[in-house]
């Protein structure tokens, strides 16, 4: 607490003081004055300063003495540790000893409720989990089946469409509740860029086709990064997902392409997934990283989620690597992923340690 606000704080009580004194001394002089006698001025002016320094010694030590805790409470900004929060100075005064309990109690019980929320929460999770790892099994089968049919029946090729989605929706699911556990399933290794992309292509192939969308990998020699390969796979997929899904064209126009562009960048590499589609209102490019933002393109395709980008650019961000997206209305649009080589998470630790992570 700054002097200004202290004094001000106690205006009242040096007001009281100051009236209680004047007081005493017309009282005084009153008296004096019955019996023919008077103050002298010295003596009042020197009675009036003693008033004056004791009453300055005593809000200077009660200043000192309130100074550590005040501090403290006026340092606070809300972004720090709950645990943190709960530490308080040493109460000197009966009305701290009444704040910090006050304190105490509203930590203690906002303890307790933030103990019972994560349980609910962790509950939550492993019944999703659960219900996500069995909704896989009839998924396989159903696609196995259909697998064995060998059927160009439109109602068996749109069941196996609509298992398609199913799949990659449930894994999406997992993959979300997984991002939260990040470093339980995470290890840095040497990825070749290329053959990832060149694989991720090949296993989509078949929602490629489905969608009339034609891939292109631009010629480009291996690129190796430092990342987790499956996070990274994980995070490429979401956004190949949403390049297919916003390329596709109805019969008779054009074929919509996506094309994969590795270049590096000085010390960088840059991976490029460029769409020719139908593009972002620019009023949206502002949160399309949100999560649940579908924006002016989620209504007009009701499948969207809007967890794709948000989870692509957590990956993203929990790997160490950069993503940005560019895209104007009917031109398509191109997201970029910086491997930035000196700000990666690994940067500076040595393989041993980082092949533990």
């Amino acid at each position: 607490m700054k002097p200004a606000a202290f004094f001000r704080d106690r205006l009242a009580y040096i007001g009281a003081y100051l009236t209680f004194g004047s007081l005493t001394v017309a009282i005084i002089q009153l008296d004096l004055s019955l019996s023919g006698a008077t103050l002298r001025l010295g003596n009042v002016l020197y009675v009036g300063l003693l008033g004056l320094v004791g009453l300055g010694i005593f809000l200077a030590v009660e200043y000192q003495r309130d100074q550590a805790f005040n501090r403290r409470l006026a340092a606070l900004t809300g972004d720090e540790p709950l645990d943190q929060l709960a530490m308080l100075p040493n109460p000197t005064t009966h009305q701290q000893r009444l704040y910090a309990q006050a304190w105490a109690s509203l930590y203690a019980r906002l303890r307790a409720e933030l103990r019972e929320e994560q349980e609910r929460g962790r509950r939550s999770v492993s019944l999703i989990s659960q219900w996500a790892h069995h909704m896989k099994t009839p998924v396989a089968v159903i696609d196995l089946e259909l697998q064995k049919a060998r059927t160009t029946d439109p109602a068996l090729v749109s069941i196996g469409e609509e298992n398609q989605r199913l799949r990659h929706s449930i894994q999406m699911l997992l993959n979300a509740i997984r991002i939260e556990d990040f470093a339980a399933d995470f290890r840095i290794e040497p990825v070749d860029l290329t053959a990832l992309i060149r694989q991720i292509i090949n296993d989509q192939k078949r929602a490629f086709i489905l969608s009339r969308v034609y891939p292109r990998l631009a010629p480009a020699p291996p690129h190796t990064v430092e990342t987790d390969h499956k996070w990274l796979r994980f995070v490429i997929e979401q956004l190949v997902s949403n390049a297919i899904k916003y390329a596709a064209r109805p019969e008779g126009e054009a074929q919509g392409q996506v094309t994969f562009t590795i270049s590096p960048d000085g010390p960088d590499t840059l991976l490029e997934i460029a769409d020719n589609g139908i593009g972002i209102p620019t009023e949206d490019l502002g949160r399309l990283f949100s999560p649940f933002f579908t924006g002016t393109n989620g209504r007009r395709y009701p499948q969207s989620t809007g967890m794709g980008l948000y989870l692509a650019k957590e990956g993203c961000r929990r790997l160490g690597h950069q993503i940005a997206l560019t895209s104007r209305p009917h031109q398509g649009t191109t997201v970029t992923i910086r491997f930035t080589a000196d700000r990666s998470i690994a940067a500076g630790m040595p393989r041993t340690e980082v092949t533990r992570l």
